[in-house]
């Protein structure tokens, strides 16, 4: 089967996804001109087009690279926003101790104890969105001690070091 000048279009982008014989025949059925493809024709077309199937796969790479979350701002600029609503809660909300209750005993005897709780797990959750920030930026300076065992391999050690100067001071 011949195929037009779109049909050709699409199938160079799909042979540049990865995409065998099977799977490209399926995506065509679905498109609003349907057409079907042999092994060989997807083979001739991959070999005829090569060249621009390879900047295909570059541009496509290039694009992912460069969209949304791939992008070290935009990651930043999110885990920022959760940094800060983590600082909220936790110094503007008075959040670092919350207040619980614990009941203790059962029936007509039991008792019910009002008490502050140190507020762990929202500590860690912003000690970790920091240290994912400082990783993104590259605030951490990273050293390797290589030491040689008695086995002839190496083992690594991994340092992490972070000064103060590092952190930006427009938010105090």
């Amino acid at each position: 089967m011949r195929l037009k000048k779109a049909q050709k279009a699409i199938l160079t982008e799909w042979i540049a996804e990865g995409l065998a014989s099977d799977e490209i025949n399926l995506r065509a059925s679905e498109v609003g001109d349907p057409f079907n493809v042999s092994r060989q024709q997807v083979d001739y077309y991959r070999n005829k087009y090569s060249i621009k199937i390879d900047e295909l796969r570059e541009l496509a790479e290039f694009s992912a690279l460069n969209k949304g979350l791939a992008k070290t701002s935009k990651r930043v600029e999110l885990l920022k926003r959760l940094a800060g609503r983590l600082v909220k809660d936790l110094f503007d909300d008075d959040l670092i101790w919350t207040d619980d209750v614990k009941g203790i005993g059962s029936g007509d005897i039991a008792e019910i104890i009002e008490y502050e709780k140190f507020n762990t797990p929202e500590i860690i959750q912003l000690r970790g969105v920091l240290d994912d920030i400082a990783k993104e930026v590259g605030g951490r300076v990273q050293k390797v001690d290589q030491k040689t065992e008695h086995s002839g391999k190496i083992a690594y050690k991994l340092y992490e070091r972070i000064s103060p100067d590092d952190w930006d001071k427009e938010d105090e």
